[in-house]
């Protein structure tokens, strides 16, 4: 079992950031940044939608600029819709995000699998969410299928790793590697088949041992990009930053081994000291347009990911406000709420799809940690998690009348003052959690998120 590294000051949960489950006892001051990212995603859509395809157009103003079809970043358009959907509970971001999926069929001649093996693990990474959040046996089939060819990627030249694209099997890459430990590792805490999380290690310990500072964690882009055998050392991605972030939080989550925390926690101090563009302001490099519009929001979303499984990382979770303040009072128009590429200048026309992904999950991500810093962890706080959970149906079945009771009976032992009876119940909570029999009526998401609670909680009634 992981040694507990989690901070009692900040829970908070609602790392979704989800509106069922906020505290009506907050002012409208206080949570701001949802607000915020709702208008975003407002203008995201009105100046970026396309009624006749049912997709994004690749720019604003868009002339004639569909013309080629970016599939890597339209996966991470589902991911910004689906953040959307999981802040709000609104149906009309999951209805987006069937269409966009949709369009994307058709527009890829009615395959999901594509050239470029990153580009099929951002698409996979955001279908495993649409289908957590939807149960469409469509989209699972989708994440296996493109699983499936992901994994023939997989070489043992330079020690092993996955390439980049289907025509250049012998240059390896960070975008092509740490993705697929994100999701080997979801797909293993969804499924728990085995050989998901064989793959997940072999491929993190690859990425570690060669693509990996081994004294600051500063994580380089890839090996052979030319044929020379070297590294690329010199090619200083926010993105990789991020990628293997999410790597370390997500085998963390799956093995419970501290170590891959640890890893991930080095490499986003390292990288946010390394990858602002001025010591001073402290936000984060302006990696112009195009594909780079879309890196410094990977980074911003891993970065989110390692506070909710940390929540101690306080000094992340307010770099990531920091940044979004900056980068809103830098928008376009108060009327057109775009960002530029930097998010410490008012941009300038045209602006890529890609560079408003990035805005926007900023914004979604300022607005999860706004929350993280302002909730108590309280047996209210996981109530009221419980609850949310239920109604969006995360959690279901026999296993909600069995935490709906945990809950009732530790709460009422509390109230009397019981708290080692109270903690009893906590811990048949916990058990129920985690129980084999239990894993198809609870999301990752509702069982991750619950187990910090109930964590931080435990440890604060054992005092």
């Amino acid at each position: 079992m992981a040694k507990k590294i989690f901070s009692l000051s900040l829970i908070f949960l609602l790392m979704l950031g989800s509106s069922t489950f906020a505290s009506e006892n907050h002012n409208e001051a206080s949570f701001e940044w949802g607000d915020k990212a709702e208008l975003a995603q407002t203008s995201l859509f009105e100046y970026y939608w396309n009624e006749e395809t049912s997709m994004f157009n690749n720019a604003y103003e868009c002339n004639n600029c569909n013309g080629q079809f970016h599939y890597w970043w339209l996966a991470h358009a589902l991911d910004t819709l689906i953040d959307a959907y999981e802040r709000t509970n609104n149906e009309v971001y999951l209805d987006r995000s069937k269409a966009l999926y949709e369009s994307i069929l058709k527009r890829n001649n009615g395959a999901i699998t594509n050239h470029f093996y990153d580009d099929m693990l951002w698409m996979s990474l955001a279908l495993f969410r649409l289908y957590e959040h939807t149960n469409d046996p469509k989209y699972e089939n989708a994440v296996f299928t493109l699983w499936d060819d992901i994994k023939t990627g997989w070489s043992d030249q330079f020690g092993g790793g996955i390439a980049w694209n289907k025509s250049q099997l012998d240059y390896k890459n960070t975008p092509s590697n740490a993705p697929a430990v994100i999701l080997a590792s979801r797909l293993y805490q969804k499924y728990r088949n085995p050989d998901d999380l064989d793959w997940a290690i072999k491929i993190y310990d690859w990425q570690k041992s060669t693509l990996v500072d081994p004294e600051t964690g500063f994580v380089w882009d890839g090996i052979n990009r030319t044929g020379d055998g070297k590294i690329d050392k010199n090619w200083e991605f926010t993105y990789n930053q991020g990628v293997y972030i999410g790597a370390g939080v997500e085998l963390y989550r799956a093995t419970e081994n501290n170590e891959y925390l640890a890893a991930a926690i080095q490499t986003a101090e390292t990288g946010i000291k390394r990858l602002v563009g001025n010591n001073t302001t402290n936000i984060l490099k302006d990696e112009g347009g195009g594909d780079g519009g879309l890196f410094k929001g990977i980074l911003v979303r891993y970065l989110g990911g390692l506070v909710k499984a940390d929540p101690n990382q306080k000094d992340i979770a307010q770099f990531l406000i920091n940044n979004a303040k900056s980068a809103w009072n830098n928008k376009l128009a108060d009327d057109k709420i775009l960002f530029g590429s930097s998010w410490e200048r008012t941009p300038s026309l045209n602006l890529d799809l890609s560079i408003n992904l990035s805005g926007m999950m900023l914004m979604e991500q300022a607005a999860i940690m706004e929350k993280l810093l302002a909730e108590p962890v309280s047996i209210s706080l996981l109530n009221e998690q419980l609850n949310g959970y239920i109604a969006t149906n995360d959690i279901k079945g026999p296993l909600v009348p069995i935490l709906l009771s945990s809950v009732k009976q530790a709460e009422h032992h509390l109230e009397k003052g019981r708290v080692e009876q109270a903690i009893k119940h906590l811990e048949n909570f916990q058990k129920h959690l985690h129980h084999e029999a239990h894993r198809n009526y609870l999301s990752d998401d509702a069982n991750n998120q619950l187990t910090i609670t109930m964590n931080l909680l435990l440890e604060e009634l054992s005092k």
